[in-house]
């Protein structure tokens, strides 16, 4: 294979108003593995480097790669799938465990704490006891502000959902609705629905990869205007109408309310649906909820809104403080390992799994 295989990235945990909260198990499926690699380790002993330079080996040779991010540090990756020889690699450490499901048939563990020299943590224990208990209160800290955050975001919906020409919603939902299924084939199988995120609360801020996702190529519909719960809604509409005809629809869900809807692919069709504004101007379509808000009733509440978006921005930027300080702890505390690490076993063992890799293409 000449060219470079294409990279899709996306996060499958996130820091959220609930805490962590995981998609682990949608990176993919058991039923569609023909292996998972569970990487166990401390933090420093290389398990991002690894799966990267995994990555980067089958993208070099042409295969599709999904580079799934951390959200605690966008930097390193939690996991990496090889799509075409139905394989991953995932971080199996706090705070998202992963033990083997089918251990053996499908799963399988590389521990990496085989390639460390256990006696020279006698003298750190202390050191990376004190790391961890500030990293579990900094972030528990970020959660806090999350939570408020999101009771912002409530406040918000429920002001603009009161302003709502729920005839003129219904108008527009049906008619994307008859637009969109028109001439759709249905397929004779049973539509399958992945849920990720494609966006984090992270170190840096809010950071996604957008661009990974949703291709030139793809007739893309933009959702705009502050009934973002009405958008949710019409988007969880969209997926299921489509995972109804058989397709396989991916979902991926607001950052900071997890029970949001941000996006949906369908990627057999070529068909991205989002309120992600980097997409507004490659949009096929640009979809506009104001036009179903009252003006009259809305210029009554917008006040009380503006104050609340004012607000909630304030929460999340101090959120995004306190995971930034706790990635700093963690950075802190892999200092700690690192010394004690046979990276020269860690290299062994990666040209070890990427032959083993190879054999299912």
């Amino acid at each position: 294979m000449a060219s470079k295989g294409n990279i899709k990235e996306v996060f499958p945990g996130g820091n959220t108003y609930k805490g962590f909260h995981s998609f682990y198990d949608y990176i993919l499926p058991q039923e569609e593995a023909n292996r998972i690699f569970c990487i166990k380790g401390g933090p420093g002993v290389g398990k991002s480097s690894f799966m990267k330079a995994v990555a980067k080996e089958f993208v070099d040779l042409g295969y599709d790669v999904e580079l799934h991010h951390c959200s605690s540090d966008n930097n390193s990756l939690d996991g990496v799938v090889i799509k075409q020889a139905k394989v991953a690699l995932l971080d199996g450490t706090a705070p998202h465990v992963v033990d083997p499901k089918n251990p053996g048939a499908v799963d399988e563990i590389l521990n990496f704490g085989d390639f460390w020299n256990v006696e020279g943590f006698t003298v750190e224990r202390d050191t990376i006891l004190n790391f961890n208990k500030e990293v579990k209160f900094l972030f528990n800290s970020s959660y806090h502000y999350l939570n408020s955050a999101k009771e912002m975001q409530d406040d918000i919906e429920i002001a603009v959902e009161e302003t709502v020409d729920k005839t003129k919603f219904s108008k527009l939902l049906l008619g994307l609705k008859a637009e969109l299924t028109y001439n759709l084939q249905a397929v004779d199988k049973a539509g399958k629905e992945r849920h990720l995120f494609d966006s984090a609360i992270t170190p840096d801020g809010l950071m996604d990869y957008i661009d990974t996702l949703i291709k030139d190529s793809y007739k893309c519909y933009f959702f705009e205007g502050l009934h973002t719960k009405g958008i949710s809604e019409i988007l969880n509409v969209i997926a299921k109408e489509y995972l109804l005809n058989g397709y396989n629809v991916e979902i991926y869900h607001q950052p900071l309310n997890p029970e949001r809807i941000e996006t949906v692919l369908v990627e057999e069709l070529g068909l991205a649906f989002t309120d992600n504004s980097k997409m507004k101007n490659k949009a096929y379509r640009i979809v506009d909820l104001d036009k179903v808000l009252i003006p009259e009733k809305l210029e009554s509440k917008m006040d009380t809104i503006n104050k609340d978006k004012e607000m909630k921005s304030m929460l999340l930027e101090e959120a995004y403080k306190r995971v930034y300080m706790a990635k700093k702890n963690h950075d802190d505390m892999e200092k700690s390992y690192v010394p004690q690490m046979n990276f020269a076993a860690v290299t062994e063992c990666k040209k070890q799994i990427i032959e083993r890799i190879k054999k299912y293409l």
